[in-house]
């Protein structure tokens, strides 16, 4: 599947700089998991940012219209490649998987903290399910309760209990 990296674009912006928010500037040597815009990786990553946004709002048992529609309308692209269109139906179908959304992480902190961002971003945190499926994912991605606190403050919305 090859869509148009720029058809993402808002939605990887949007959780990008949510991320810059709450993770420390590093200005040490290394990679700290920034994805380069409109190449392979920058897909791959859009296609992970919506694998977890999908899984958030399946966590409660069930995606209704509005929230297939509401994922869709963040998600970006009004209209998609075929391809695109089949990925998001299996998306929508398949059993959660806390471990295919932590692996888009790819071992990169970075990454990690915008599929998070990303999977918050998707839900209106109204369900214990909700509230259970991100502190799963917190724990599968390795994320601090620091970053996950700043995360939720930065957003505006409650943490996960416990």
């Amino acid at each position: 599947m090859k869509p148009h990296p720029r058809c993402f674009d808002p939605m990887v912006e949007k959780v990008a700089a949510e991320a810059r928010h709450v993770l420390p500037v590093n200005h040490g040597q290394g990679h700290d998991g920034t994805i380069t815009p409109h190449g392979p990786a920058a897909t791959d990553h859009a296609l992970a940012l919506m694998r977890a946004m999908i899984a958030a709002a399946k966590s409660d048992g069930q995606i209704t219209d509005d929230e297939r529609e509401r994922l869709l309308d963040r998600i970006g692209c009004a209209e998609f490649d075929p391809d695109v269109q089949d990925w998001l139906q299996r998306e929508f179908r398949s059993p959660l998987d806390v471990s295919a959304v932590a692996a888009g992480a790819e071992g990169s902190h970075r990454r990690a903290v915008e599929l998070y961002i990303a999977s918050v971003l998707a839900v209106d945190l109204d369900a214990e399910a909700e509230f259970a499926w991100l502190a799963e994912l917190a724990g599968a991605l390795g994320l601090e309760a620091g970053i996950i606190t700043a995360i939720h403050a930065k957003l505006g919305v409650p943490a996960p209990r416990g």
